[in-house]
């Protein structure tokens, strides 16, 4: 058991999240609220947002994070750090699942400090 969690990557789960930080908050106006983006709970939402956090602030490169929640999946997948003038900026992709539908969106977002913010 404790190895297919290493095998299989970092996750993000009910537990491990806080309340609504602004590193969360954000990555509000990303890939989730893009026209064709899939519309999630609130929980869901929460997660994923998390998810990409993590991955922008933490992930490697080409690892995914996943997340779930209220029948929807996902991973977040970034991409290497790029420097634009004096931010660090780093592609990803966020893929939705319910069922046997999947939704993968593409973007991009560059750190002030510890926010992410997509562009």
């Amino acid at each position: 058991m404790v190895l297919t969690g290493c095998l299989s990557g970092p996750s993000v789960t009910n537990a491990s999240l806080a309340p609504e930080t602004p590193n969360i908050a954000a990555l509000t106006g990303g890939l989730l609220a893009q026209p064709g983006g899939v519309e999630l709970p609130a929980s869901a939402k929460r997660q994923a947002l998390e998810a990409e956090y993590q991955a922008l602030q933490f992930g490697r490169v080409g690892q995914p994070i996943d997340w779930s929640a209220e029948g929807f999946r996902g991973e977040v997948v970034p991409t290497q750090l790029y420097r634009v003038g004096s931010q660090d900026c780093r592609g990803y992709t966020h893929s939705v699942s319910r069922g046997t539908t999947t939704v993968r969106q593409i973007g991009t977002a560059c750190r002030s400090g510890d926010l992410w913010t997509p562009v």
